[in-house]
């Protein structure tokens, strides 16, 4: 049996609009954004559509976003069309889940479907130090000093005009 090349793996082959599953599925993308993308099947909307009866199709399509660290809940309104929304989120490290329903015009949230659970990664360095992946004393000097009063773009700008105390801090 010979491996494939390339041009054979994608021999006029397209990956399907749907799979025909009801799914709400949750990424953390960065610290602070969460990209969430669903498929509700026509099946799943009947049922719902039959359960509410006309007050299901006036109502908005909103994404509840629930940080469990915190034990708040937030709702975004999203457009009818969309099959994929980006999140923003203000803290990171945190945990977080998404339901996808709508609000009826009596107020009421009716949940199609939960996501899986997330955690954010956190937006700085972490504290643990582990000995066996000490810097070098030198390496440590050279990435942690700081250089006083000096901002990389005042440094190119000045076009390498720099005075004494600076110069030592160059490489």
């Amino acid at each position: 049996m010979h491996a494939p090349d390339r041009h054979e793996l994608n021999a006029g082959w397209t990956l399907p609009e749907a799979y025909g599953i009801d799914r709400l599925v949750l990424l953390p993308k960065n610290p602070h954004t969460l990209f969430v993308y669903w498929e509700i099947t026509p099946g799943l909307n009947q049922k719902m559509q039959e359960q509410h009866g006309h007050s299901w199709g006036k109502g908005t399509l909103i994404i509840r976003l629930h940080d469990l660290d915190m034990r708040t809940n937030q709702d975004m309104e999203i457009n009818h069309d969309a099959d994929n929304w980006y999140i923003s989120v203000d803290a990171a490290d945190r945990t977080y889940y998404v339901e996808l329903g709508r609000m009826l015009p009596d107020g009421r949230f009716i949940s199609m479907l939960t996501s899986n659970t997330v955690r954010t990664p956190r937006d700085s360095i972490s504290a643990v130090i582990d000995p066996r992946w000490r810097m070098f004393a030198f390496w440590q000097e050279r990435y942690h000093r700081q250089i006083p009063n000096l901002s990389s773009f005042a440094l190119f700008s000045r076009e390498g005009q720099l005075d004494a105390e600076e110069a030592k801090y160059v490489d």
